[in-house]
This record gives structure tokens, sequence and C-alpha cells, in this order.
């Protein structure tokens, strides 16, 4: 049985966190969840080296420079009345970066560990252009060695289905892919971030 797709069009920003986390559980920087973006085994990171970051909130309010506050906390439990904000950053830095191009394709997952048949992920309406450098990018824009993305995915109230009683738990990750431009095709430039374990319910 397929897997339902939900699909949602992100705001898409090019900037980047002001204190990302350094590591797993690191709560003294930016509350987001560290994940990873990683190269093939035959590319040095010292050519091409990536970060990726997220969080899943309920209400994390606005900012005028990363579009939604990147200090609002992530929400361990979220109401599914009402909407819900899944903020991704990731980026690249090296040498290499520059002969790089294609697309990228954020995915996320939300597996229920207490009925599979409730699995679903969102995926965003269009892939975001891999692109060039932009000296508009915050805070100090894009060079030939630099790309950052910010995907803020804006989730309808209803997308997720929950026991009315009790709410439901639900795992959520983070995919990125890196596609190719001929085949649109993972190029191995893929990245994951595992978000917090949310409770959703019903109120």
């Amino acid at each position: 049985m397929p897997i339902r797709t939900v699909l949602v069009d992100p705001e898409e920003r090019c900037d980047i966190l002001d204190d990302p986390p350094q590591f797993p559980g690191d709560f003294n920087n930016d509350p987001f969840a560290f994940g990873n973006l990683a190269t093939p085994l035959q590319i040095p990171k010292t050519l091409v080296n990536g970060h990726a970051y997220g969080r899943v909130c309920q209400d994390p309010g606005p900012d005028p420079d990363h579009f939604t506050n990147d200090d609002a906390p992530a929400s361990p439990s979220i109401n599914v009345k009402q909407t819900f904000v899944i903020d991704v950053y990731w980026d690249l830095s090296g040498s290499l970066v520059s002969s790089l191009c294609g697309s990228w394709i954020v995915t996320i997952f939300f597996d229920c560990a207490s009925d599979s048949t409730l699995d679903f992920q969102i995926q965003g309406t269009d892939a975001i252009e891999y692109g060039c450098p932009d000296p508009t990018c915050f805070p100090n824009g894009t060079s030939n060695n630099t790309r950052q993305y910010h995907a803020s995915f804006l989730v309808p109230a209803g997308t997720v289905t929950v026991n009315a009683t009790t709410g439901t738990p639900y795992e959520l990750n983070v995919s990125i892919v890196l596609l190719d431009v001929c085949n649109n095709l993972p190029t191995g430039i893929v990245g994951s971030v595992p978000l917090e374990d949310v409770l959703f319910f019903s109120a």
C-alpha cells in the first residue's frame, strides 16, 4: 500500500541559523534537531561539507531575518486542529560546491508506531533549485564555495490523523536529497534530520 503524500508549498529562504546546534542534544544554541548532510565517500569533507537542522513547532512566531523565530522551542505536542510549522535548514561549503547543480527534494516522514496505516509524508509542491551564489542571503550572502537553504513548511490543520481520546504519537524524520539535472536521480549528496517524537492530539 503506497504511503500517503501531502504536498505543502514551503516558504523558501536563503538564511542560516544564528547559533546552530553543534551536536545532538545541544541545548545551549538554537533549539533545532541536529542532522547531517553527507557526500559520497569518494569526496573528502575538505572539498564538500554540509550541515542540516530541523524543528517542529506549533506556533514559532515571525522573525524579520528567518521568517519564523529561530529561538522558539520545539513543540513536544501538537494540536492537529491548528496549523503547525516544520523548519528545515541545510548548507554546503567547500571548493567543489560551485561544480554541483540540480534540485533538492525535502521529505518529512511521519511514522506512527501504534498504527502503520497512519504513516504519511510531506513534500514540497516543487523541488528547490540548487541555485547560484546569492549576495542577498542572510547574513553575509553566499559565494562560489557556499550554499544555504531554509524551507519552512506550514502544515494545514487536519493533516495528521489522531486518536481523538488519547492522541497519537508520531516519529518525524526529514530527508534532504540533491537530484541530478538529467535523470532527476539522487546525486549522492543526501541528508537527514531526526526530529522530535511528537504527540499529536485533537482539542
